[in-house]
């Protein structure tokens, strides 16, 4: 059995932040909110929209009206909003086609809502066939919740010990160690490798095509 991967977007497939600041930044200032700096953004994102909304609104404004009433409006903005700054990091789409091409199985497990993943998915990577895409349902469980892991393994015909979590976040290392995956750490995402390593990361990339060596083509497995 070859390995699949299951890969994060935000920050591990995609250069977002730049779109994110500038839409949430919007709706903190259309409600009278202080605008946040885009380092700030950058460690508030990867929990979903209402705990990114907590992180970075005045702690003695929050209440659940209104973390959900701006969590309501930056997924309206963000998937109404042209990502004219969103970019695959170099070597992604390289190593995506590669991966196709060996006929290695990949599915996107993000924290960001479904239709904005499903749509960034398809304006950057439409010629890439990921098994399944899997952000934030209404209602449904969230990385680092194995919850989150259970369907996406079903669907790649896989088990977990041989299937590689890549991700640039504390929360997708965590995920990864939640389900028994194997835990891939990239350097070029939103957060500090050290982070990466304290939540269990197994191995840390600092380029895209470092992947195809942790790939089980025709050898035993990377971890029984």
């Amino acid at each position: 059995m070859n390995n699949a991967v299951i890969f994060d977007l935000d920050g591990t497939l995609l250069y977002t932040l730049e779109d994110i600041y500038d839409v949430v930044n919007g709706v903190l200032k259309s409600n009278g909110m202080p605008c946040r700096s885009i380092d700030e953004v950058r460690l508030a994102v990867g929990r979903g929209v209402e705990e990114l909304v907590r992180r970075l609104i005045p702690s003695d404004s929050v209440t659940c009206e209104l973390v959900r009433k701006l969590s309501d409006q930056i997924r309206k903005t963000y998937l109404e909003h042209d990502s004219v700054k969103t970019r695959p990091y170099p070597g992604i789409i390289e190593l995506l086609n590669k991966l196709q091409t060996e006929q290695v199985p990949m599915a996107v497990l993000t924290n960001k809502p479904q239709e904005s993943a499903e749509k960034v998915v398809d304006i950057y990577f439409s010629d890439i066939r990921f098994i399944s895409i899997n952000g934030v349902k209404p209602g449904c469980s969230m990385k680092p919740s194995q919850e989150t892991v259970i369907p996406v393994l079903e669907k790649l015909r896989t088990l977990p010990g041989n299937t590689l979590m890549v991700g640039d976040s504390d929360v997708d290392m965590d995920t990864a160690v939640n389900a028994g995956m194997i835990a891939v750490g990239v350097s070029w995402g939103f957060r500090d490798v050290s982070l990466l390593l304290e939540h269990g990361a197994e191995y840390i990339i600092n380029s895209p095509e470092e992947i195809l060596k942790l790939v089980w083509k025709g050898g035993p497995p990377l971890r029984e």
